[in-house]
């Protein structure tokens, strides 16, 4: 009978010793996942944080040319370039829109004009560039005067 007290006092020891290891294992296994989730949350904030700011430069970027284009179309002091030949190009800057916005001004044929605005985002690593084009029809009036209308029901045209 002694045998078998001594085989369970020497169980029972080893458990005990098992026991403070696993607590030492469970201890650093949930210190590490804790940081894996502090550090998930703070990679999606500031994922979140970039796409954020990336669509406020994109609608910044496309007010600007959408405001430039009607800038250049309802301006009476910009002419429309008759003195280029189909297929050539002006442009013109715009400032003043809270981007600097290039506005193009592309003769199609004699009444068809191209006219494409182009503002980049700053800082430029938002990736905030925006163009927008539309197709406008220039005509004459008795008295000489240009007036410039967009073709379609729906003139805007995002381009990329």
């Amino acid at each position: 009978m002694k045998r078998a007290g001594r085989s369970r006092s020497f169980v029972c020891q080893s458990s005990r010793r098992n026991r403070k290891g696993f607590a030492l294992a469970a201890a650093l296994l949930s210190i590490v996942l804790i940081g894996a989730i502090v550090a998930g949350v703070l990679f999606a904030t500031t994922e979140e944080t970039r796409m954020g700011a990336a669509g406020v430069a994109r609608e910044v970027g496309l007010n600007a040319c959408e405001s430039a284009i009607v800038m250049t179309i309802t301006d009476p002091g910009v002419t429309l370039p008759d003195s280029i030949g189909v297929a050539e190009t002006i442009s013109r800057r715009v400032d003043g829109l809270g981007l600097p916005v290039v506005v193009y001004i592309t003769k199609l044929d004699s009444a068809l004009y191209s006219i494409v605005a182009d503002a980049v985002a700053m800082p430029p690593d938002h990736g905030g560039r925006s163009r927008v084009g539309i197709v406008a029809k220039a005509s004459v009036a008795a008295d000489h005067s240009i007036a410039i209308d967009p073709i379609s029901e729906r003139p805007w045209s995002d381009l990329f």
